[in-house]
């Protein structure tokens, strides 16, 4: 009745290697998902705080408008007001880039004081910190930003205005028909 004694003892040291294999390969398995999933949350947190500050973390344009001050009849200076927009964290208008595409040229810089004039209308001239705090950028696109010709009657232009974190703001005017010598058009 019981001949076959000698075998059951490998069968059973058999099976249990094998489920010893199939706990180390599981248990190898696991710690790769964790250290997966641990650099996947990572990357994802690192992105969302940039993707935040590229929408918060940038500016409200309150006024616009565009400046003979030659009275030559052609238009040499835009003038910007500008304000940080609801829940941005402060903004350093030095770090702010523009690019400008006027009629028949286009330039980029800083919003640093050798290109653009900067006159505070309340707080500072160099930081946004408040909501309430305004700034006035005054582009003088006859040669001062680096471009050339000035705005006629019937010109159009954009400039976009991009912050440290890579929010932008796009102003876009174009000078009336109407427009006269020495005078003041909101753009």
């Amino acid at each position: 009745m019981f001949e076959d004694t000698d075998n059951r003892g490998q069968v059973g040291i058999g099976t249990l290697i094998v489920f010893i294999a199939m706990v180390l390969v599981a248990a190898i398995a696991a710690g790769v998902l964790v250290n997966t999933a641990g650099f996947l949350q990572e990357s994802a947190e690192q992105t969302g705080q940039e993707a935040q500050g590229e929408v918060s973390d940038r500016l409200d344009v309150v006024s616009s408008y565009a400046m003979d001050t030659d009275d030559d009849g052609d238009y040499d200076r835009v003038n910007v007001t500008v304000r940080k927009a609801s829940g941005s964290d402060d903004i350093n208008i030095s770090d702010v880039t523009f690019t400008y595409l006027g009629p028949s040229t286009t330039t980029t810089g800083t919003l640093d004081n050798s290109n653009v004039a900067r006159e505070a209308i309340s707080g500072n001239a160099d930081y946004l910190r408040d909501e309430s705090d305004r700034v006035e950028l005054q582009l003088s696109i006859d040669g001062g930003i680096g471009a050339t010709g000035e705005l006629t009657t019937g010109s159009e232009f954009q400039i976009q205005l991009t912050t440290s974190t890579g929010a932008s703001t796009y102003i876009e005017g174009r000078i009336p028909e109407s427009a006269e010598s020495g005078g003041v058009v909101e753009v």
